[in-house]
């Protein structure tokens, strides 16, 4: 099929159609309001970019509050649709609350452009015909929203100034607020220009085709980045806060606290120790043990070997499996509440494997770590299906607690580990059994579920496992399927990322500390924050930028990075009137109308000192230098 696009005005004004050779895409629908001149234009960028102008001239006769719009109708009905971060065909999977479906008690929904990964995204397939429309972020906050109306057999793309969220705002976990509608007064002879893109693509292999309007928002947004920090400082900082900060001796545990959070006069330590996905304990134990082999830090190694002997003596489990949470081991929580999870289980066992090599090259010999970590992946293959599933939870006996959710595929990497380290092919075997049924879930459906665990939803953080599972089986088999289906996580986990900077204005707490959003991520359906987990992954988009040729990951990943660093505190950081503790961080920013607005959630959580710490010890200074 061709790829030539064209367009014709149709008759009496009443819009143009698009069409990709002798095939109909959609039609540019006329603004309908008499008060308004309107004139369209469009311009071809590349094969399948066409930018579109609008100016709109206001013919009242006296100062009215209008609503704008730019519409763009498909000839399709939609077989899969997307607005990047917000909603995955319509976020049919799970229990959570957020937005579903196009509409809401029969009006579509809209969302403002600074909860979107692209500004204003909305993507939609079908016939084999894909459509993408987004638009031009402002300079300040006065923007506009982005919105998909079903109609008979078509869906409408729509842009809408000035910005609205209706028909109501979702502004917390499973919660809404009242529609947020600006206004803008027109007086006569003013004039607006409004300038969109149009994506348009036909396409062979369903939901792949969203790549496109991805990679021209990047295109478009890209721009040079900096950290807050120089990598050696940050470093610093890292070891600061885990030391002073999250180290904690409670009972026989030595170890990193989840956190801290505000308790009306200081900091305190959250009572939570975690081995990964929060708490981080494994990771940060590994990071002690780099530091001391970069600075001869004799603490630094004492309190690494503290916290891998403490967990894979106390923190065993008969079937192989480990705690996740030593809480439990403390008998400081209910027993019966206790399950272990495949994402807690797969980040303690790949790191358990890196502690052992680590612990030589300090000059100890640790065996128990290795043990330990091919005690979770013998667990993962005698509970895997024949068709490759894991599963997401499993309770102390090793019976299922929740076999669903991409979330299983965390326990592939550390599979494909213990290949490359004992060679028994029974682990290739199950990494490659269980990578294809994961990769599966994401092919077929288009989105990724379960893997942010405080949630039941579509999310990003599910996908990560599929991004580095692919690279690590590329790495051990050469096949070149398992390297482009890690690229196709890449591109998932893209979606997540943000294109563009939302200027937040003064007195927010994003304004007053300079937060830029550009190369930040969002959590999931359920969740509307940026948080800076992309670092779990710059490594691999780094490799996959080497792999492919493709310099786009790999400005990417160091977007990601730069996002990741801001809002350290070097111990003088104020912010919302808290002093911070040296090297913490938030967890979160609220990006968009999501809690207090424009806010920072106030969770000083452990994650992010440890992957940035991560980053460093896996990859160098170099990698990360512009």
């Amino acid at each position: 099929m061709t790829t030539e696009i064209n367009w014709k005005q149709l008759d009496n004004d009443n819009g143009y159609r698009f069409l990709l050779g002798e095939w109909t895409i959609g039609d540019v629908l006329p603004f309908e309001n008499e008060h308004f001149a309107i004139t369209d234009t469009f311009e071809p960028i590349k094969e399948g970019l066409v930018q579109w102008t609008r100016k709109f001239t206001y013919r009242g006769e006296s100062p009215e509050a209008c609503k704008l719009s730019m519409d763009f109708a498909t000839n399709f009905e939609p077989e899969y649709y997307m607005i990047p971060s917000v909603t995955y065909n319509g976020n049919g999977w799970g229990s959570g609350l957020e937005p579903k479906g196009l509409e809401r008690d029969g009006q579509p929904w809209a969302y403002a452009w600074h909860r979107t990964a692209v500004a204003g995204a909305t993507y939609s397939e079908g016939g084999g015909i894909s459509v993408a429309l987004f638009g031009e972020p402002p300079r300040d906050m006065q923007g506009f929203s982005c919105s998909l109306k079903p109609v008979a057999g078509r869906v409408i793309h729509r842009l809408i100034w000035p910005e609205s969220e209706s028909p109501a705002t979702y502004n917390d976990r499973d919660r809404y607020g009242e529609a947020y509608e600006a206004e803008r007064n027109f007086v006569p002879g003013e004039t607006f220009t409004a300038r969109a893109f149009l994506a348009l693509h036909a396409y062979t292999v369903p939901r792949t085709s969203w790549r496109m309007m991805l990679a021209e928002a990047w295109r478009m947004q890209k721009r040079p980045v900096r950290a807050w920090y120089d990598p050696k400082r940050i470093w610093e900082l890292g070891m600061a806060y885990a030391k002073n900060g999250l180290w904690a001796e409670d009972g026989d545990f030595r170890g990193f606290a989840i956190g801290r959070k505000w308790n009306g006069e200081k900091w305190a330590q959250a009572r939570h120790y975690e081995i990964g996905w929060c708490g981080q304990n494994a990771s940060l134990a590994n990071s002690m043990l780099a530091d001391y082999l970069n600075s001869g830090n004799e603490d630094s190694l004492h309190r690494g070997l503290a916290v891998l002997d403490g967990w894979t003596a106390g923190g065993r489990l008969p079937n192989g499996m480990i705690h996740c949470h030593y809480d439990y081991v403390l008998l400081f929580k209910q027993a019966q509440l206790e399950v272990q999870d495949a994402c807690n289980l797969g980040t303690a066992a790949l790191n358990l494997f890196e502690a052992e090599q680590l612990a030589l090259r300090c000059g100890v010999e640790r065996s128990i770590y290795r043990e330990t970590a091919l005690g979770i992946c013998d667990f993962a293959i005698s509970v895997q299906s024949p068709e490759g599933r894991i599963g997401k939870s499993w309770k102390n006996d090793g019976s299922p607690h929740d076999p669903e959710g991409t979330v299983g595929c965390f326990l592939v990497p550390p599979l494909v580990k213990a290949y490359e380290l004992t060679g028994n092919e029974i682990y290739l075997h199950g990494a490659e059994l269980g990578y294809r049924y994961y990769m599966r879930e994401l092919i077929d459906n288009g989105y990724t579920t379960a893997g942010a665990l405080d949630t039941y939803c579509v999310d990003k953080e599910s996908a990560i496992p599929l991004l580095k599972a692919g690279l690590a089986l590329f790495r051990v088999t050469g096949k070149r399927t398992v390297l482009e289906w890690a690229e196709h996580a890449a591109w998932y986990l893209a979606t997540w990322q943000w294109h563009h900077t939302v200027g937040y204005d003064a007195g927010t707490a994003l304004g007053d500390m300079g937060y830029d959003t550009f190369g930040g991520t969002a959590v999931s359906t359920q969740h509307h924050h940026i948080d800076p987990y992309a670092l779990a992954f710059v490594e691999d988009w780094l490799e996959l930028a080497a792999l492919t040729g493709n310099r786009m990951w790999r400005e990417r990943a160091l977007a990601a990075w730069a996002n990741a660093t801001i809002g350290i505190s070097d111990g003088s950081l104020t912010v919302m009137g808290k002093l911070r503790p040296e090297g913490s961080q938030d967890e979160g920013f609220c990006h968009t109308r999501w809690k207090d607005p424009f806010e920072v959630t106030q969770w000083l959580v452990a994650w992010p000192t440890a992957f940035r710490l991560e980053v460093l010890r896996r990859v160098g200074v170099e990698a990360l230098r512009e």
